[in-house]
């Protein structure tokens, strides 16, 4: 058997969330990749699921209303909407409606989860259901642009930007460690040791660009190129030295990142930002970032 049975909600058949297993992540992985800078994150950690030995996380679907006839293979469209149920949650597609139909499911799990992801409507509608019973978050980002590129950047490329290497590890680590502490208000969490072999993943894989002094090795801008799916790559992580802002740097560094990624093949571009950072918002649309959705996220 290859899908489970769908979710008794008492809703009507075509907004009940059905599990999904092994067999059909495929399709739910095209889905995503059809769905470009909205399904990278979800789709990049389906395809990752597909290469352990056992999934350790719990995928959920809602179909589109009489799109497949019965006894058709399930293929992406087919599919309407998805849940990633992995250490963080994820939603693609949902609309606040399917968003609360995946309540329950949630609910039933517990709050072991460190965050909830997605379009701001359905982010909104599944919080409201869950947060009565949930602790406080930690934060929660309403709004969120996400934003994309699928052309090389405006403006010239940084030159000096570039794939980290291990002799940077010593720098980046703490320049990673401030950019997530003032992007979330908070440390990153468990031991330093295991942070720093995180960084070190990062640069080994050659997803860590980074402009470092060539005197002091001090991390002037860092960027990585994080989530990958279909024909599209999210960055994450984009940080300048305070020392540095206010002296143009943070454009040509993010041209060059986008001429790193399409470098490396990937068609597109994608990213999410914080409303209120104008200065970041700025520095995405004078690259050549356009806005083609809103992201919210709940950190628990």
């Amino acid at each position: 058997m290859t899908e489970t049975r769908g979710f008794r909600l008492g809703l009507p058949r075509a907004a009940r969330p059905r599990a999904l297993d092994r067999s059909l992540y495929p399709a739910a992985v095209a889905f995503c990749e059809a769905r470009g800078p909205d399904g990278v994150m979800a789709g990049h950690r389906l395809g990752q699921a597909l290469s352990m030995p056992v999934i350790s996380g719990e995928l959920w679907v809602i179909e589109q209303p009489g799109a497949r006839l019965p006894g058709q293979r399930l293929a992406a469209g087919h599919l309407r909407s998805l849940m990633w149920l992995g250490g963080g949650l994820m939603l693609v597609g949902a609309d606040a409606a399917d968003a609360k139909s995946f309540a329950p499911l949630v609910r039933q799990r517990g709050n072991r989860y460190v965050s909830l992801v997605g379009d701001s409507a359905a982010v909104a509608a599944l919080w409201s259901e869950l947060a009565p019973a949930w602790p406080q978050p930690r934060a929660y980002r309403q709004a969120q642009p996400l934003m994309a590129i699928s052309g090389p950047a405006s403006g010239e490329p940084d030159g000096s930007v570039r794939p980290a290497t291990a002799d940077m590890l010593d720098a980046l680590v703490p320049a990673c460690r401030s950019m997530f502490t003032e992007e979330l208000g908070f440390s990153p969490p468990g031991p330093e040791l295991a942070y720093r072999a995180h960084v070190a993943s990062q640069i080994e894989r050659g997803a860590l660009l980074a402009r470092c002094d060539p005197a002091t090795g001090e991390v002037i801008f860092k960027a990585e190129l994080g989530a990958g799916c279909g024909q599209w790559v999210q960055v994450q992580g984009v940080w300048t030295n305070p020392a540095h802002r206010g002296h143009g740097i943070a454009k040509a560094a993010m041209a060059a990142v986008v001429a790193h990624a399409r470098a490396r093949g990937w068609r597109g571009v994608c990213l999410y930002v914080n409303d209120f950072n104008a200065s970041a918002l700025a520095v995405y649309r004078a690259v050549g970032f356009t806005q083609v959705g809103t992201w919210a996220t709940v950190m628990l």
